[in-house]
Parts: structure tokens; sequence; C-alpha cells
């Protein structure tokens, strides 16, 4: 793959909706992207849909990355679409992470999440895709 020219690093917001606390996959998630030169705005646990779009929005990021392990994540990536359609973030693309039933790849893709990444899911395999994300944003 060619190398990615933007005229800023890549930037993320990542964090975790509501109660969801296990969160040793987004902290790990979050060092490896900061080692690669994204820049993560990370917001850690108990965060709403409305902060997460706020700050999305606000730090003009290029993708949000949500980590669950809850058996809620579907109502939670509909909440979080809204909001951030809400807050004026509705072209940032949002990818979600953890312990995702394959069968509801559609339904979250349908509400809008762009990418799911399963608890098989490499590191390496993640930056590709945030990568190319990132060269397929316009400029600004």
């Amino acid at each position: 793959m060619s190398a990615v020219h933007t005229s800023r690093p890549i930037r993320c917001v990542l964090g975790m909706l509501a109660s969801d606390k296990h969160s040793k996959g987004i902290r790990t998630l979050a060092r490896y992207l900061r080692d690669q030169g994204v820049e993560v705005i990370y917001t850690g646990e108990y965060n709403t849909s409305q902060q997460i779009a706020r700050i999305a929005v606000s730090e003009d990021a290029d993708f949000v990355g949500i980590s669950s392990l809850s058996g809620n994540y579907v109502l939670r990536m509909q909440e979080l679409v809204a909001a951030m359609g809400a807050a004026g973030g509705e072209d940032i693309p949002i990818l979600l992470g953890g312990l995702i039933d394959p069968d509801d790849e559609p339904a979250l893709k349908a509400s809008g999440v762009a990418r799911v990444f399963g608890a098989d899911s490499s590191l390496p395999d993640i930056l590709e895709f945030v990568k190319e994300l990132a060269s397929n944003k316009p400029s600004a």
C-alpha cells in the first residue's frame, strides 16, 4: 500500500459507551494507533453517545472507534449514529469492535456503522482500514 499523504495525522476518538467497562482492548488499540502516528483522543469508559459525538465533531476526528463487550451494542450504535447526526458529525465514520455477534453485523451496518471488528481482528488490519478511511476522506 502506498503511503497516505494528509495535511495532518489521522485523528480519532476512541471510547466506550454507557456502563461497558472492559477497556483492555480499546486501551491496547489506542496505544497501538498512537505508536503508528495516529492522534488518539481517548475518552475512556462511561460515555454517552452525545459526549462522544460532541468530542468527535469538536476534535475534527477522522473516525470514531467504540469498543463493546456488552450485549446492547446494536442499540448503542443506533444512539451514537443519531447523536453524531445531531452534532453535525454524520460524515464521521464509526467503527465498532469487541465481542460482536457476526449475525448482528448487517443491522449494525444498516444503522450506519462503517466497519465491525470482532475479537479475532488484528491491530494491523484495523490500522489498514483506518488508513483507507483517511485516504478516501475529501480534503477540507
